[in-house]
Formats: structure tokens, sequence, C-alpha cells
């Protein structure tokens, strides 16, 4: 008996159609995993689920729950619908907290709503909740507020907190975008035990094959606002028949595959890097204590490498970014240049969210020769530039006179990568370039950044939480750990590793194990 029936769904706004004719149904118990690009429409699918769409979208056909219309649901039902039917996971856990509320507050709120619980029988029972989501210390956790937990304790109480209602269905909209491997194995194992535990049904939202062949007992292709494939997991892993299902399994097996080694020059390194440490005073006025963000790294980039450097989140990593980019000065040890102290505007650093370096005022071919402009380029100098600057980035002519609110992440990690060359960067610091997109746009730019590196013989350190990029783009990676860098290699060396914090960080490489993806 399916319990979610979408029929002939089509979503419009003012311009276009954003869902159009969208016929699918879930089977009660089922684990579906819907795919896509960014802009596929996944999400809105989502929101049509909850009856949630955003005001000025006009939709037609029927989005039923077990045979009821979601959209034509009475007030009263539609709060009982939304948690004890459907509860809903974001990507964003932010959509979810209020950040002036405890955890506790947010737990103590649903119960009261939902069961009539209140006082120490809510209390109890969000501290069961918090500690199934495996939070260590939940009672510290429930007293928290969410700007004081890390992401992936929030989207793990996230769960806990939809779980928590005993909804029939369950949507998780691209819950392990943007964390570390070892979380989103864990949020991944979370699910799991909820959907183990419940006999529930999961529509599991995600741009990464990886995870759906891991969880998915059957996939769901949208492009473009349609259903491409419908299929069994193990079906269409084995032979995708869509279009837009074979260029997924193309950009998985680009974001999966170790590349050939690039040309380097090892005569002189471009970069080296010996013995630097960095702490900081952080803690309320008269309770202050250092924390060794740094410790001793040591590591060097030879001129057109492109080097790695991998970790979990606080282990290091946009701290030596910084050091390296001169926004901070080192305490001890050295930076060298060529073999040479003179820190040179040849060193440009992309930030993991270039959008937040951009003055929005200013359009795309204004940002790109920002540099130029400083350095007193004429304009009109300036424009060609900016142009052949943006189509070497594979940028489309327009782009010139487009705003960053306007452009994609994607398109925002192109234009960050276009300023950086306006400069003659030599050598390009990459700090989580591509946390935020999905699978087809990391695979088009990391396409880009070695088709960069072959044309100018630019230099890039690839700073990443997610080995598996790493090891398909890098030509050496260093791993980092609280500061400290504890191994190093060729991705083929680092793959045989022998060093038990190397080798846990592949283990979490969702869906490692399976079999290649079929063209």
């Amino acid at each position: 008996m399916a319990i979610l029936e979408f029929d002939h769904l089509t979503v419009a706004g003012e311009r276009e159609e954003i869902l159009s004719g969208l016929t699918f149904s879930l089977p009660e118990g089922e684990t579906a995993v819907m795919i896509g690009q960014s802009g596929s429409g996944k999400s809105m699918t989502a929101r049509a689920a909850l009856g949630m769409l955003p005001d000025g979208l006009r939709a037609s056909g029927a989005v039923r729950f077990r045979g009821e219309s979601v959209f034509h649901m009475p007030d009263k039902r539609r709060r009982t619908y939304l948690g004890r039917g459907a509860g809903i996971v974001f990507q964003d856990s932010s959509g979810t907290f209020d950040p002036i509320r405890s955890i506790g507050q947010h737990f103590r709120e649903l119960f009261s709503v939902h069961f009539g619980l209140t006082g120490k029988d809510a209390d109890m029972r969000a501290l069961q909740w918090i500690s199934r989501a495996g939070i260590p210390d939940p009672a510290r956790a429930a007293a928290a507020y969410p700007h004081e937990l890390s992401g992936g304790m929030r989207q793990r109480i996230q769960i806990a907190l939809a779980a928590s209602l005993e909804p029939e269905l369950l949507i998780a909209d691209e819950p392990t975008t943007a964390l570390d491997l070892n979380i989103q194995t864990a949020v991944l194992e979370l699910l799991k035990d909820w959907k183990k535990e419940t006999g529930g049904t999961l529509l599991l939202i995600t741009h990464d094959l990886g995870v759906a062949r891991e969880m998915a007992d059957r996939v769901l292709v949208m492009d473009s606002g349609k259903l491409a494939e419908e299929r069994a997991a193990h079906e269409l892993f084995a032979a995708p028949r869509s279009r837009a299902a074979r260029q997924l399994a193309e950009d998985w097996r680009t974001v999966g595959e170790i590349p050939t080694a690039g040309k380097t020059d090892t005569s002189l390194p471009l970069l080296n890097v010996s013995g630097l440490s960095r702490s900081y005073r952080t803690g309320r006025l008269f309770k202050k204590k250092e924390v060794r963000a740094l410790d001793e790294a040591s590591l060097s980039i030879g001129s057109g490498e492109i080097v790695g450097l991998i970790g979990e989140s606080g282990g290091g990593k946009s701290t030596l970014a910084r050091l390296l980019a001169g926004i901070e000065p080192a305490q001890t040890g050295t930076i060298t240049w060529k073999g040479n102290g003179n820190w040179p505007e040849a060193v440009q650093w992309v930030h993991q969210d270039p959008a937040s370096s951009f003055n929005p005022d200013w359009t795309a071919g204004r940002l790109v020769t920002e540099g130029l402009e400083y350095r007193g380029v004429k304009r009109t100098e300036r424009e060609q530039v900016a142009r052949s600057l943006l189509a070497e980035v594979g940028l489309s002519p327009e782009t010139v006179l487009q705003y960053p609110v306007e452009l994609s992440g994607g398109m925002n990690q192109r234009l960050a990568l276009a300023r950086a060359l306006a400069v003659s960067a030599e050598l390009v610091i990459l700090d989580e370039p591509f946390a935020s997109l999905d699978m087809s746009a990391q695979a088009r730019m990391i396409r880009l950044i070695r088709s960069l590196r072959d044309r100018e013989g630019v230099a890039f350190l690839f700073i990443t939480h997610d080995i598996r990029t790493a090891f398909a783009l890098c030509d050496n990676i260093y791993v980092i750990r609280q500061g400290r860098i504890i191994d190093g290699g060729t991705p083929d060396e680092l793959a045989s590793s022998a060093h038990p914090y190397s080798r846990s960080l592949l283990a979490h490489v969702p869906g490692r194990g399976d079999s290649p993806i079929q063209l």
C-alpha cells in the first residue's frame, strides 16, 4: 500500500515550471532515495509532500498521504500530519532551531503539543532521544543553545526531534551535505536505526550516489523538475537508462577516481612550511584557556602541484590556510616562498563560501578584476581581462553583468577562481571549495582545476574533510588531526596507509565497498 502518492503534480512560478507532471508513489516501509543535480526539483518535491510550497507558486495535480489530499487538509489535521504523519529533516539545521531556545525546550514544546507531555516526563523523553542520537552528555546538550553545538551534533538532534514524534514517513533532505565523513556515517546509521526500529517509510534526498547506494531500496532520478527514471536500486546502479542517471554516474566516477600524476617542478619547492604553530585563547574573561590550533605543521608544494590537506572539522585546516595566505602570523616555524621569506601576491585564498568575500553590489566582471582595479589598471583593459578569465573558468560572457546573488554556488566558486587568476596567482588555496556543491558541480570543478594546472601551471592547496575528493584531485595529500600533520603521500600510498586515522577516513566514505556503477 502506498503511504505517499504524487499524481501529475506541477508546481510553477511566474516564469517557469519547477516541477512538471510528477507522478510516483512510496510503498509503506520502503527507503526511497531521490537523486539529482542542484535545481532538479528534489527539495521542492519534499516541500510539496509536506504541503509547504513557497508563496507565489501555483500547484496542479495532487499529493496524497494515505489517500488524503495534503493540499486540502484542514488546519487542525495539518498540524497533526506535520510531525506525526510526516517528519522533515532539513539540509540546513538552522531552519529547525529557534536560536533563543535551548535544545531541551525544542523537545518539550513538541512533546507538549503532540503528546501532552510536560515537566519531568517530557525532559526524560528528551534525554532519551538525545542519547539515541549518539550525543555525549545528553543533559549538557539539552541545556545548550543551537549555536553552542557543532553542525554534526545539530543535524543528529534535528533527526532525533523528527523521529521522537514517531512519524509514519520521514523525509530527509540532503542530511549529510557539508558534514565530515565520520559524522555523515553517524547520521546515516541514525536513519537506518529509526527505519529498523519503527518500520517507517524513509524518503532520502541526496546528490551523493554513494549515500544512495548505501541506503536505497528504490531510486528516483530527478532532472529539470521531471522524474527521469524510477527503478529498484540494484537495477539502476547496474544499468542506468536515463541521460540524467548516466551523467550522475559519470560524475560519481570523476569524484571517486584517482588521477594520474601531474607535472610538477621538484627542483625547488614553490612553498615550504616547517614547524608552523598557532594557538588561540578562548573562553570567558576569567576562564580563558589556550587552544593549540596548529602544532608544528610541515609541508611543501611544488610548482604546478595539487596538494591536498584533509582532516575533520576543528583539525587545524583553515588555521593553516590563514597563515599561508598571510592573514594571520605564525607564532613559531617558517614559511618560505621559492627558497626565501618574501611573501608575494601570487598566493591567493578562495574561501569556503566565496560569496561572503564578494561585494554584493558589484557585478561579476568587476569582482574578477578587483585586484587589478586596486593596481590602477584601466577600465577597458579590466573588462577585457574579466571576459577572458570568465571564459577560462567556464562561465558564459553574460556572467560579466550578473551579481553574486544571481549565481549558483558552483558559479560563485568559479568566479572566485577567476579573481585569483586575475592577479597572476601561482598558488591558490582552496578552503573546503566543494562543501556545499552537489556531486555534478564537484566533478565540473575537479575538471576545471586540473585544466588550470595543466594550462597555466598554477599550483593548488586543496583543503577538505572529504578524502574521496582529495583522492580524485590531488597529486599528494597530507592528513591533519588536532593541529598535527600525522600522515601523507600520494593517493595510492594513502589508500594503503597503516595509520589508523587515515584508515578510518577511508572507511567512512559512503558506498566505497560497492561494485562500480555502470555507464
